[in-house]
């Protein structure tokens, strides 16, 4: 894993989370857990994981790497710096010799190459006198195990003594790498022209299934052997996945440079692989995850191989965007499409990569760097094509939207619109004029509101009825809130959405269905039937164990109490609705709130009340997700 979000997904997904985020983590991690996280190194922001694991306090956090990458650490964090196992003196007998772990480590590795190897008082001075040399660190030990396959342990130990001069740097290099950068140079000359070439073939992949191994050139022997050899580990608790170690990285770089055509053969069929099965898969498929790192590889050699295409961009797109890995997906499509540029990639190519990270950054919530792309984009050349630029008008729409800035959004979707439009892409023309509903609803323009839902409505007998559903439900959300409505016919279509959510067992729109009939029902003072649909809508988020509809159950008990006159229970109501995150995390449905609670609080305090209104009608938009809150 390479970024945070990465890290929140891979934890989402091993705790059964309802979402990949860190605040969903918060309440999957019970106070007291405990979260290992191995190979710090890897990740390309670890300040940013320190500040989201910080919004946890009440689960420890036990992160290792071969690097100290988070900075200083604070005076709540144990900072343990490793150094070599335990080695025994010089002067221990071999009873002593036998409890060190640098030894134990010796022996199990020797045994594992010569059944027949066991530690004895014979022997113990040497295997003491190795674990010195190689200052007790582990892959060294193992590889200087291996070579008892070759030779015996006598001729083991004098191949390090004559090296032991250079195992120590100038100034007291203590922490063993120098005698493994040693021990990999002996174990590479042991290995054959034919395991050599394997490993290199291996080295341009993050790590591998062995049922994948002859598909990159690599027979099932060669495997085994390299295993053996201990050039490979297996590193993912529960999987067969193996990797060449990464400590042994940079050696193989340097192999690698004497065979630059075996690497080019290696990377092309590398890519190749991961190529085809990524694109034989839906984007949001699981399956792809433990990939991801192969993925990214491939994508780059295919890339400088000048074998990308466009379509392979934009799955990656989606795959990061279903996944919700929005910000490690903006940094991986903003490096391959930095590199296209680079490298003079066809136009499509960097077109689809460039609006990928803009969307991604966008779906991060990082506006400011998506608004940047995008105006890039648009001042470029790239931006001469229309179904480019369609694109980017509707991702600079969705910032402007995020940013309070609906005007702007609604004339950018009109843009968007009219590409779509010219272009027949039915499905981005139907998309975009559901998005610019939203925006309109927003603006309060009721007769450009009615325009584009008559336009959308002429089209739903051409649909499917999976499809038209979906549609439906929106259309009917909108007119909910709308002022010159229908309400019988309104209700009758909620009715409709909610039996057909029923039959087909699509919940969500089940629930929308009820859910607009409660608020329908309210609007013609049917205090009952809007209690009765109320009700329903909880039987079915308990039955599936939903809680989607919880903010909105809340803000309908909030207007059905003050309807009847019970503005206590609406008080409490508020109360319990302020308390729960996903209010918190929409300023929209804060601001329901406050219209809905505003008249009460108005006859509590109207001074208050209308200075607090002033200051939260000056505010900008991006204050509403803050404690701020009304004085209920």
């Amino acid at each position: 894993m390479t970024h945070a979000s990465e890290v929140a997904a891979r934890l989402a997904s091993v705790l059964q989370a309802p979402a990949a985020t860190w605040a969903a983590l918060g309440t999957a991690l019970v106070p007291g857990s405990v979260v290992l996280l191995d190979g710090l190194d890897s990740l390309d922001d670890p300040e940013e994981l320190r500040g989201h694991l910080d919004t946890l306090p009440q689960v420890r956090w036990v992160l290792t790497g071969r690097r100290s990458r988070l900075g200083r650490a604070p005076d709540s964090d144990l900072l343990l710096a490793l150094a070599g196992l335990e080695r025994p003196a010089a002067e221990a007998s071999w009873l002593d010799v036998g409890v060190c772990s640098a030894a134990q480590l010796f022996v199990r590795e020797a045994a594992r190459v010569r059944r027949d190897f066991a530690l004895s008082p014979q022997n113990a001075a040497l295997v003491a006198s190795l674990t010195r040399r190689l200052m007790g660190h582990p892959l060294a030990l193992t590889l200087a195990a291996s070579w008892l396959r070759r030779e015996d342990l006598q001729a083991v130990h004098d191949r390090v003594l004559q090296d032991a001069g250079a195992l120590r740097t100038e100034g007291g290099d203590g922490d063993g790498r120098r005698g493994l950068q040693l021990a990999a140079a002996r174990s590479w000359a042991l290995l054959s022209p034919a395991l050599q070439a394997a490993a290199l073939r291996l080295s341009v992949g993050a790590d591998f299934d062995p049922a994948d191994a002859p598909a990159l050139g690599v027979d099932s022997e060669a495997v085994d052997a390299l295993l053996q050899h201990a050039f490979l580990e297996a590193h993912q608790p529960g999987s067969e996945r193996l990797r060449l170690y990464p400590a042994l990285g940079g050696l193989l770089r340097e192999q690698g440079q004497a065979h630059p055509a075996l690497l080019r053969e290696a990377r092309r069929t590398h890519a190749e692989l991961h190529l085809q099965r990524f694109l034989a898969r839906a984007p949001e498929d699981p399956a792809t995850d433990p990939e991801r790192a192969n993925l990214t590889l491939a994508m780059h050699a295919a890339l400088r191989a000048g074998t990308l295409t466009p379509a392979a961009a934009e799955h990656l797109l989606a795959h990061y965007d279903r996944r919700g890995m929005h910000a490690a997906g903006m940094e991986t499509l903003l490096t391959l499409s930095e590199l296209a540029e680079a490298s003079g990639a066809e136009p499509a190519l960097q077109a689809a990569l460039q609006v990928g990270s803009m969307w991604l950054a966008y779906r991060a919530g990082r506006l400011l760097d998506a608004q940047t792309l995008a105006g890039v984009f648009l001042q470029g050349p790239l931006a001469a094509d229309p179904g480019s630029r369609m694109k980017v008008l509707n991702t600079l729409a969705s910032v402007r939207g995020e940013q309070g800035q609906m005007r702007a959004s609604a004339e950018l979707l009109g843009q968007a619109l009219a590409l779509a439009v010219t272009l027949g892409d039915a499905v981005r023309e139907r998309f975009y004029r559901m998005n610019l509903l939203t925006v309109l609803s927003f603006l309060g323009e009721e007769a450009e509101l009615q325009r584009q839902l008559a336009e959308l409505e002429a089209g739903l007998r051409d649909l499917p009825e999976a499809h038209s559903w979906p549609l439906r439900e929106r259309l009917l959300t909108l007119r909910t809130h709308m002022t010159q409505v229908d309400l019988p016919g309104l209700q009758q279509e909620a009715r409709a959405l909610a039996a057909a959510g029923a039959r087909s067992g699509e919940v969500r729109l089940q629930l929308a269905g009820l859910l607009c009939a409660a608020r329908l029902a309210l609007r013609q003072g049917e205090g009952r039937a809007a209690q009765d649909a109320m009700a329903e809508v909880r039987r079915v988020t308990a039955k599936v164990q939903d809680n989607t509809a919880g903010v909105e159950l809340l803000l309908l008990d909030v207007q059905l109490a003050y309807a009847r006159g019970r503005a206590p229970q609406a008080r409490r109501s508020a109360r319990q609705a302020l308390q729960q995150p996903r209010l918190r995390e929409n300023p929209w449905n804060l601001i329901e709130l406050l219209c809905l609670t505003a008249p009460d609080l108005y006859r509590q305090d109207p001074a208050a009340t209308l200075a607090f209104l002033c200051a939260a009608a000056h505010a900008p938009r991006s204050t509403w997700g803050s404690a701020s809150r009304p004085p209920s």
